[in-house]
């Protein structure tokens, strides 16, 4: 019955914005965050917290405007993914502007497929459902199942509308290998907390657990990695910016290998949160672990 009720809640919600004007969604959107920035307070201390000990050089108060403005990011996302059925491939080119596929294309030429990576960053919904399409291609979207099968249903639908394949998570590896040998495009996302044995990298000077995965499927299969980022700009819509990771010197699986790779998109992603941190889902415990006696830890080489 609980789960019947919050998706007949989830759907409603869902068909009103899908009545309204973009502009409009986002308007209350930013009104939802102020609520439950303000009100309701949902995650708000985890939130301050794990900013204060990003930027430890910035003020109160700019530390507090950043996180209500990525409970804002995030309330947009999640209102914008609803609006979702309305987001035709005509408008694609509106909301989605692709600032350099020129980095795609050079990757593609390689013929050994393609990782599109990214982060909970600005709308990664829309840039997973559209960016490889406005590129010209489909690709394999590797996602964590919703816990509830009926709006997972729904959400999927929406998230493979204009062509793309969805593949939960937990049947992804076969997937991902066969995909990139294929010479196919596998988009992931990899910035959340990993098990407690995972690699430990710094992540605004922290080391944070971090999955492997996709610097293993990387080395594995020659494939590049493209950092790939849907950057929200001054009228709402998407700056989508791409930026791959160097890997001439990375050349086969191996340990030393894995540990560099991964890294260096840890960095990556890092810099862009850094240039714009309101856009990044700070409310996730990114360092729910603490590295114990048997971790890997991986540091910068010039890290004292």
């Amino acid at each position: 019955m609980k789960s019947t009720l919050e998706y007949l809640l989830f759907l409603t919600i869902a068909r009103i914005l899908q009545q309204l004007p973009l502009g409009l969604v986002r308007r209350l959107a930013a009104a939802l965050a102020a609520f439950v920035y303000y009100v309701l307070s949902i995650r708000k201390k985890l939130t301050l917290q794990q900013l204060r000990r990003a930027f430890p050089e910035k003020e109160d108060a700019e530390i507090r405007r950043i996180a209500y403005g990525s409970y804002v990011s995030l309330v947009t996302t999640i209102f914008e993914l609803m609006w979702t059925p309305r987001l035709t491939f005509e408008r694609l080119p509106e909301v989605l502007r692709i600032r350099n596929p020129e980095v795609v294309e050079r990757a593609r030429r390689r013929g050994n497929g393609l990782i599109m990576m990214s982060g909970h960053f600005g709308n990664w919904e829309w840039l997973s459902i559209g960016a490889s399409r406005l590129m010209g291609f489909t690709a394999t979207v590797i996602v964590h199942p919703l816990h509830n099968p009926s709006v997972n249903a729904l959400v999927e639908g929406w998230r493979t509308q204009l062509g793309n394949r969805v593949v939960d998570l937990g049947l992804s590896i076969r997937e991902i290998i066969k995909t990139l040998r294929e010479r196919g495009i596998v988009a992931l996302i990899a910035d959340q907390s990993g098990p407690s044995g995972a690699l430990y990298v710094r992540f605004f000077g922290r080391h944070a657990a971090t999955y492997e995965g996709p610097a293993t499927f990387a080395l594995r299969t020659g494939a590049p990695i493209v950092m790939t980022y849907a950057v929200r700009a001054a009228d709402g819509n998407y700056d989508v910016i791409l930026e791959e990771i160097p890997t001439r010197d990375l050349q086969g699986l191996n340990e030393e290998h894995l540990h560099e790779l991964t890294r260096r998109h840890v960095r990556a992603l890092e810099r862009m949160v850094a240039a714009h941190p309101e856009q990044w889902l700070w409310q996730h415990k990114r360092w729910k672990h603490t590295p114990h006696a048997e971790s890997v830890l991986i540091e910068d080489p010039d890290h004292e």
